[in-house]
C-alpha cells in the first residue's frame, strides 16, 4: 500500500478570500454616496432637534406670564399684609387699642423697681413709696 492519505486525513487550508479590486471611479462613487448620506441624516436630525427646540418655547412662555402673573398677585399681598403690620404697630392704633383702654392704673405703693445695684443682680427688689 502506498503511503498517500486519503483525503479526509488530508490537511485543508483555510480559503482565503480576496476582495475583488475596485476601480477608482467605483470608490468615488461609493464615497460620495456615503458623504451624501451622512449630509442628509445630519440635515434631518439638526431640523427635527430645532422644531422641537421651537415647540418649546410657547410652553415656556405661557409658564413664564403665569409665574409673573402669580409673582405679581404675591407683591401686592405682600404690599398689603406689610400695610397691615404697620398699621398694627403704630402708636395711635395701640392708644385705641381696647386692651389698653381695660388697663388700670398701677397704685403708687404697689410698684417694684429693681436698682441697678449689687443687691439688684442678686434679685433684691424694693418697693416706691
Amino acid at each position: 500500500m502506498s503511503p498517500m492519505k486519503s483525503p479526509l486525513h488530508r490537511a485543508v487550508r483555510p480559503v482565503q478570500h480576496r476582495r475583488a479590486k475596485k476601480t477608482l471611479s467605483e470608490e468615488v462613487r461609493n464615497a460620495y454616496k456615503t458623504l451624501v448620506i451622512t449630509v442628509l441624516v445630519m440635515v434631518v436630525s439638526t431640523s427635527v432637534t430645532y422644531l422641537y427646540v421651537n415647540s418649546l418655547k410657547p410652553a415656556k412662555g405661557y409658564l413664564l406670564k403665569q409665574l409673573q402673573a402669580d409673582y405679581d398677585d404675591l407683591e401686592s399681598i405682600q404690599g398689603r399684609l406689610n400695610q397691615e403690620v404697620i398699621e398694627a404697630q403704630s402708636f395711635i392704633h395701640i392708644q385705641n387699642s381696647d386692651v389698653l383702654r381695660r388697663m388700670e392704673v398701677a397704685q403708687k405703693g404697689d410698684t417694684a423697681y429693681i436698682d441697678e445695684s449689687p443687691v439688684a443682680e442678686a434679685g433684691g427688689s424694693h418697693r416706691a413709696d
